[in-house]
Formats: C-alpha cells, sequence, structure tokens
C-alpha cells in the first residue's frame, strides 16, 4: 500500500458531506461532542470515485455517542477487509452501552469500543499519515464483539 495519502475529510450531517481541512481535525473531533450523534467525520482517499462510484478505500469514520461517552472510530484498510472499531482495550467487558444505528434499531456494546478525544485523535492521525489502522492500538473486528439488539430508545432532547 501507499504509505503517502492524500485523504479527503467531510463532516456529515445525514447524507450531507461538509469539507473540512486537515489542520481543523482536531477542532472538529471536540465539536462532535457538542453536535451529538447526528454528525461525524469520514476519512477517504482524495482520488476519483470507484469504478461503481462508490466507497474507495482506505477510509475512516468517527462519531461522538453520548451514551457512551465517547468516540466510535471505524476503519476499513482495503475493499476486502473487514471493519474494525477501535478500542481502548483488547478485553471487552459485557455489552452495556447503547449505541443507535441509523435511526433504525439499538444495541448494546462493550464500554471499550467508545474511546476518549486523545486515543481518537491519536488514531487519526496514524491513519492520516500511512492509510493504516495503527497495529500498536488495540482494533476489534466488527464481527466479532459481543453485542446486543434491544429497542430503540426515544431521542433525548437537550434542555
Amino acid at each position: 500500500m501507499n504509505t503517502r495519502c492524500n485523504f479527503k475529510i467531510e463532516r456529515m450531517s445525514g447524507f450531507d458531506g461538509h469539507p473540512i481541512a486537515r489542520e481543523d481535525v482536531s477542532k472538529e473531533l471536540w465539536d462532535l461532542q457538542a453536535r451529538g450523534q447526528l454528525e461525524g467525520l469520514q476519512f477517504f482517499p482524495d482520488t476519483e470515485p470507484a469504478a461503481d462510484g462508490h466507497w474507495q478505500f482506505p477510509r475512516m469514520s468517527v462519531g461522538w455517542e453520548s451514551e457512551g461517552a465517547g468516540y466510535v472510530v471505524q476503519c476499513y484498510e482495503t475493499v476486502d477487509s473487514r471493519s474494525c472499531i477501535l478500542a481502548e482495550s483488547a478485553s471487552l467487558s459485557e455489552p452495556e452501552v447503547y449505541l443507535e444505528l441509523g435511526g433504525k434499531t439499538g444495541e448494546l456494546w462493550p464500554a471499550q469500543l467508545f474511546v476518549p478525544f486523545e486515543l481518537a485523535l491519536s488514531a487519526i492521525e496514524h491513519f492520516l499519515r500511512v492509510g493504516r489502522q495503527d497495529p500498536d492500538l488495540a482494533w476489534v473486528g466488527l464481527n466479532v464483539f459481543p453485542r446486543k439488539t434491544v429497542p430503540r430508545r426515544p431521542r433525548r432532547t437537550t434542555p
């Protein structure tokens, strides 16, 4: 894989992407906490779309989950790789933290999958430098960690 990567970085709100500058990533990451679960950051190659016009690789997405009080960082390194989630440690607890998936369903995930700002930023910076997950961090395959489907909860409103 090419270790010299140029990435587009977008703040996502629904299906709309708003470009952000690389030097603004840290600020945008902090701002996700204020904006809540309706927005996230996407990092993907600054190239022409694939033949099908969709999903270039490697790519990373980051969102803030207020229930877990942390960031969820998801990475796909190649079109053939499985998605991985950044974790505070490779050892995971039972699923206990609520996460809404696309507004359609709810799941409980292990608390270690909701990471603090410093860890999320470290993973993003490494990814932007080399286009890969940082091998020194704990990554868990999306299809291997314990989870539990639960009824969707109503959204909280802030006073």
